[in-house]
């Protein structure tokens, strides 16, 4: 099951992703903020799906035009 945490995390890393299409870098950096706060507050056992991993490999991935 999802935890309330996790649905959180989803739903800033959907918002982090929308600021940086609209060009909202300071929506983006706050949004990045968020996610650092809540991956720091609990332990994980994986790299994988996490929001704010998702959300590094999207800054150093190429935007498409």
């Amino acid at each position: 099951m999802i935890s309330k945490t996790e649905i959180l995390e989803r739903d800033i890393l959907r918002v982090f992703r929308y600021a940086c299409r609209q060009d909202r870098l300071d929506i983006a950096e706050f949004m990045l903020a968020a996610l650092e706060k809540l991956d720091g507050e609990h332990a994980r056992s994986t790299v994988r799906n996490r929001p704010l991993i998702d959300s590094y490999r999207d800054l150093i991935e190429p935007r498409d035009s």
